[in-house]
């Protein structure tokens, strides 16, 4: 019998589930990240909830999604933000040195975009593209039926494509990036922005701190116009990013994940005119835009696919 895993690594949790076909996974086992504690704790907590998620058994293989820019063939990860001590690390021989199987790692974001295209919204297209928009703005492509990752393994990083100079910093400090505009992290940065300079919003009866995606769109949902002028910036700015997409790589499907596709038309409105300012119309006439269709399980169906995609069906 052969028993694979895929695990899902997250800056607070970890998800590992047996994988139970091409496109699913049995009930996943659950261990918080000790991300603060360095990777040898993280290895420890991963290498426990594999072993929960199998009932003990030796699996054969585990892939992996980590969130941070890495090379999937080497297993190196170049740095990853919310996991210290992680820079250039080795996290496939750590993983196969501590579990005892062969190791796939991969970004977690390229992951849950895989899962889309096999098992989601990208399913039956050969060339799709998949954005995340949450806290931060991250991808993945599917080209010519495979899962591009380019040379250093790190393509896919959408939500660091440039704005202009003049627009806000990402998290990783390069001014312009389209996540500094269009992540939540950058709508609530872009919202405190008003209140301090004293623009007449609802938002300003919040301490500071308390200002995140989530307020700015029940703002806006309530007619604030300082909530929903920052939403429609992000939506737009998201929206000519992926118009842009669209006449380099013509793709028939882009899906759009992450929690900010909760906001609904408050984000995609303005998306789809964004998107109308920057692609040709052929390509984009041949491209559906729509949201992704696995939520926060997209990770999990991920990486579960990629051990059966890396090391054959599970039996």
């Amino acid at each position: 019998m052969t028993t694979l895993v895929g695990v899902d690594l997250g800056g607070t949790n970890i998800r590992a589930a047996v994988a139970t076909g091409t496109r699913s996974h049995a009930q996943p086992a659950h261990a918080p990240t000790p991300g603060d504690e360095g990777p040898e704790a993280v290895v420890a907590a991963i290498a426990k909830c594999v072993s929960e998620a199998t009932g003990g058994v030796q699996p054969d293989g585990v892939a992996i999604g980590i969130p941070g820019p890495l090379d999937p063939v080497r297993g190196i990860v170049y740095a990853a933000p919310h996991l210290r001590g992680w820079e250039s690390f080795d996290a496939a021989s750590a993983l196969q040195e501590r579990i005892g199987c062969r190791i796939a790692v991969h970004n977690d974001a390229n992951l849950a975009g895989y899962a889309e295209w096999i098992a989601g919204a990208g399913r039956g297209t050969t060339d799709f593209l998949f954005l995340t928009a949450s806290t931060g703005i991250g991808g993945a492509l599917i080209l010519d039926g495979q899962l591009y990752a380019g040379r250093s393994g790190t393509a896919g990083e959408v939500g660091h494509v440039p704005l202009a100079p003049e627009y806000p910093p990402c998290g990783q400090g390069h001014q312009g990036c389209l996540e500094g505009t269009a992540s939540g992290t950058g709508i609530a940065r872009s919202a405190r922005r008003a209140v301090q300079g004293g623009e007449a919003t609802s938002l300003s009866r919040l301490p500071l701190d308390h200002i995140d995606g989530r307020s700015v769109e029940e703002a806006a949902r309530a007619g604030d116009e300082v909530a929903l002028r920052v939403f429609t910036d992000a939506g737009r700015h998201l929206g000519r990013a992926i118009g842009g997409l669209i006449n380099l790589f013509s793709p028939e499907v882009i899906a759009v994940g992450g929690g900010l596709i909760n906001a609904g038309e408050l984000l995609f409105a303005p998306l789809r005119g964004g998107v109308g300012e920057i692609a040709f119309a052929v390509p984009a006439e041949n491209c559906r835009i729509v949201q992704a269709e696995l939520g926060t399980d997209a990770g999990l169906v991920g990486a579960s696919a990629w051990a059966v995609k890396n090391f054959g069906q599970p039996s």
